[in-house]
């Protein structure tokens, strides 16, 4: 871990959690570098602004007003979401975003993107009629969990599932557990207007499913780190453990939980919990991952290839296959995907690899995509693999059945 790393993230643990932590500033530009790789130079600028020097106050200024009017944007288009839907009376619950905001010291501060939000399966036709009409267009690639749809200045994505819902017993029951989202949701101020927010329970937990996702495909970065830190860190120890510790056992996620957690107390001066029980180890290797990779993998080139080594976008766990044969099932998942046709016809498999194999070549000639480094991508994706494998991700502790989260 560099200097300017650890500024960084003392500088988040002041924001944060208003923690007094040692703030000697070495490389400015370094410092604004990881930051914005991190995708937290908002929630660092207000701390560290006087202390800049002129020169680089400016860089610093620029990029978190630019930040700060994106935000401000996102956020408009939540409001914008929830005043068309409403009006038709389609039910609806944020993902992330505003949800996450929420939780912070000033949402306002909190880093958007897009807008991530949940409709029921029999709504999806209509909400999407609603978009277009208000003039967003769908995209025409297929995602495994949402549509998305754009307009300028404006993305959305409209989920008919949460992102990183695992295959199998685990799934299920994670749908039992998402099954009253809309009952239980509640809706919630923000700037310019207001939105449908899930309930903490639905909130902490599509929060750990999209973490575990996006960490097993390019990667977090501290963003999603402090999404979570400041969630977990509003709860007390009995109301944590009544809460998500049985659901997230009979999952397979509590260790997760306990070691992201360990990773917030740790590293960002979030108070310390005795629910949250790790390995000081997987904590500092599973920050340094954090660290290494950046939001979305933004720092290493080769985690996007990565990932079809790893899993299944997480859906299956970690490290129970090895990696030729993760390869092969990835690679089949992306034409599955694409072909729903081709897991009743398997005949149009190897017509699959031959396209998106020759596809993804053409890509890589014609700049289109970054050439893959064989050798950089299998050590990566082998590190990673062992290090993931120690979560336990979605290795049910008990097979419990769904409790009522109103208790």
């Amino acid at each position: 871990m560099t200097n300017c790393q650890i500024l960084l993230l003392n500088l988040l643990s002041k924001t944060l959690f208003n923690k007094n932590t040692e703030l000697t500033l070495t490389d400015e530009a370094e410092l604004l570098r990881e930051a914005k790789n991190q995708a937290v130079v908002q929630l660092v600028y207000d701390e560290i602004k006087d202390d800049l020097s002129e020169e680089a106050e400016i860089g610093w200024r620029e990029y978190a007003l630019a930040s700060f009017a994106n935000n401000m944007q996102v956020i408009y288009n939540h409001a914008l979401l929830n005043e068309w839907l409403s009006a038709e009376s389609i039910p609806y619950v944020i993902l992330k975003g505003c949800s996450s905001a929420f939780y912070y010291p000033n949402p306002k501060m909190r880093g958007m993107g897009d807008v991530d939000f949940l409709v029921p399966g029999d709504q999806l036709d209509k909400a999407g009629e609603v978009l277009e009409k208000h003039g967003l267009k769908s995209w025409k690639e297929k995602h495994i969990a949402h549509i998305v749809y754009c307009a300028s200045g404006m993305h959305y994505e409209m989920h008919f599932d949460a992102a990183g819902v695992p295959n199998g017993e685990a799934g299920d029951l994670v749908h039992e557990y998402l099954a009253d989202i809309y009952e239980k949701s509640s809706l919630q101020p923000i700037e310019g207007g207001e939105v449908v927010m899930p309930s903490p329970f639905h909130h902490g937990l599509i929060l750990l499913l999209h973490t575990c996702h996006h960490m097993t495909g390019g990667g977090i970065g501290l963003r999603h780190l402090c999404d979570w830190a400041v969630f977990e860190n509003g709860f007390s120890e009995e109301e944590f453990r009544n809460l998500f510790e049985e659901p997230l056992k009979s999952i397979g996620l509590w260790k997760f939980a306990q070691v992201l957690t360990g990773i917030s107390v740790k590293y960002l001066g979030a108070d310390e919990k005795g629910w949250a029980e790790y390995d000081s180890r997987i904590v500092d290797m599973l920050m340094e991952d954090i660290l290494a990779g950046g939001n979305f993998g933004i720092k290493d080139g080769s985690r996007s290839m990565q990932t079809m080594l790893i899993s299944n976008h997480g859906k299956d766990g970690v490290g129970k296959t090895n990696m030729i044969m993760q390869l092969v099932k990835s690679i089949n998942n992306t034409i599955y995907l694409n072909w729903p046709k081709a897991r009743k016809c398997k005949l149009m498999l190897p017509i699959g690899w031959f396209f998106w194999g020759v596809r993804r070549i053409i890509r890589e000639l014609t700049g289109k995509r970054k050439k893959t480094d064989i050798k950089q991508t299998v050590k990566g994706a082998s590190y990673r693999r062992k290090l993931y494998k120690q979560l336990n991700i979605y290795e049910r502790e008990t097979t419990l059945t769904v409790h009522n989260t109103n208790d």
